[in-house]
């Protein structure tokens, strides 16, 4: 069974806390927000940066959230800027640094008693556990926050919560379990409106549809999931369901079309500098044309996929030479 999909998992971790403004039927000068309101700010920045794919531009604004909010004394703001940085470190590839920042979090939000952070953070560390293989303790922070969740009428969390577990049952091979969770997460996600975790709800009932070749029905979640990326603008995730169309296509035997995706795909990794995937992609998109007989098309492709094997290995070289 493959291991769970990163941005399956992660897609809708992310909870914007939304902020009323007051209204007066004169007009009102424009009061500057206070510093508190600051954090929150940096936040909903920092969440909409990571929704586009920007991650560098999300740690920024996550870090200045953290420094904010200690220097406030606002510890639930360090300790959702914390879980914020523990996303990014999972994005990353980096879940020792995510299971530190959120074990830290929950310390925090067990302390305030606060139902909404705590069921936040359960949900936070929980992915990260899950990502790092530990299943059962996952499950356990998972069936925590559900319950808390439930209590509250915290739809949003029930949504991400339900996606999660769901990530787990098929992992397991649990398929009818996984479905279940992965359809009530859909639902829910639905009446809240939220594109880009139905997104990924399309996107792991695909994936099961994919694996027990229901081929058809896979292509349709895959499409519905690149359609709400795109209205989020979720560049890397449009990437991904580019390269997943690609693949079902291939399995279809629509070779054409196959192509079509592929080099999109590329071009999307190309964009926004995903070189590892980029070369995965372009490798497809040669294979596809030399299947396709397109000879001319094939000497340009070979040579341009040396040389971003070449810009790759030149990144994987700097990355090492810069570990102490």
């Amino acid at each position: 069974m493959k291991a769970p999909h990163v941005r399956g998992a992660l897609a809708i971790l992310f909870v914007v806390w939304a902020t009323a403004a007051a209204c007066s039927s004169a007009p009102q000068p424009e009061a500057a927000p206070t510093l508190a309101a600051k954090v929150r700010q940096l936040h909903v920045q920092g969440l909409k940066l990571l929704d586009r794919g920007d991650r560098e531009g999300a740690k920024a604004a996550f870090e200045d959230a953290r420094l904010l909010a200690a220097s406030l004394d606002d510890r639930a703001g360090v300790a959702q800027a914390l879980n914020d940085l523990g996303s990014v470190s999972i994005l990353e590839g980096r879940t020792d640094d995510a299971l530190a920042l959120h074990r830290q979090a929950l310390t925090v939000a067990e302390s305030l008693q606060d139902t909404t952070l705590l069921i936040s953070t359960l949900t936070h560390h929980g992915t990260a556990l899950q990502l790092s293989g530990d299943t059962e303790e996952a499950i356990g922070l998972y069936t925590r926050g559900l319950e808390l969740a439930r209590e509250v009428g915290d739809q949003r969390s029930e949504a991400v919560l339900h996606n999660n577990l769901g990530l787990i049952s098929r992992r397991r091979g649990e398929v009818a379990k996984a479905e279940t969770s992965f359809r009530t997460a859909l639902v829910l996600n639905e009446a809240l409106g939220d594109s880009a975790a139905q997104a990924a709800n399309h996107l792991n009932l695909g994936l099961l549809a994919e694996e027990a070749g229901r081929l058809e029905e896979a292509l349709d979640r895959f499409e519905r999931s690149l359609e709400l990326d795109k209205r989020v603008e979720n560049r890397l995730a449009i990437a991904g369901d580019l390269a997943n169309l690609a693949r079902i296509q291939e399995k279809l035997n629509r070779k054409d079309q196959a192509l079509s995706y592929a080099q999109r795909a590329y071009w999307s990794y190309r964009a926004i500098g995903e070189l590892p995937p980029a070369l995965k992609a372009l490798q497809r998109v040669l294979d596809l044309s030399r299947d396709q007989g397109r000879q001319d098309e094939v000497r340009q492709l070979e040579s341009e996929l040396l040389t971003l094997q070449e810009s790759v290995s030149r990144v994987e070289r700097g990355t090492e030479g810069a570990k102490p």
